[in-house]
């Protein structure tokens, strides 16, 4: 999954070899570079096509991940297109439970209230 330009020559004629004796691994990884591109550079106009070609030419794990995007479509096309992040609320949310579930069983509620608040993010 590196980037292609990052392969030195004996490990791209390797991949070659690879892709040719196997056309869905060919096909997934295209797939992926183009997903990958569309998000990185926040091309959400290319998003429709690239759902169209991968539920309809790609491999069954890129058909089910296609499927699980279009499950919250509008979630994902404005996570391409809208400035804002909730990164940042999701991590203290993660933090949070990390601190609870380091004292799971030995800490009151009380306790576990002084542990969020004292730990810096």
């Amino acid at each position: 999954m590196r980037h292609p330009d990052t392969l030195t020559d004996s490990q791209r004629a390797q991949l070659d070899r690879i892709l040719t004796g196997c056309p869905d691994l060919a096909t997934a990884r295209d797939l992926a570079h183009e997903f990958s591109a569309i998000t990185r550079e926040r091309r959400d106009h290319d998003l429709t096509h690239w759902m169209t070609r991968a539920l309809d030419q790609g491999p069954q794990p890129v058909q089910g991940f296609a499927a699980f995007l279009q499950n919250d479509w509008d979630a994902v096309v404005n996570g391409l297109t809208l400035p804002w992040s909730s990164g940042a609320v999701e991590g203290q949310v993660t933090r949070i439970k990390l601190i609870k579930r380091r004292s799971y069983g030995r800490a009151s509620f009380g306790l576990l209230r002084t542990f969020v608040l004292t730990q810096p993010p």
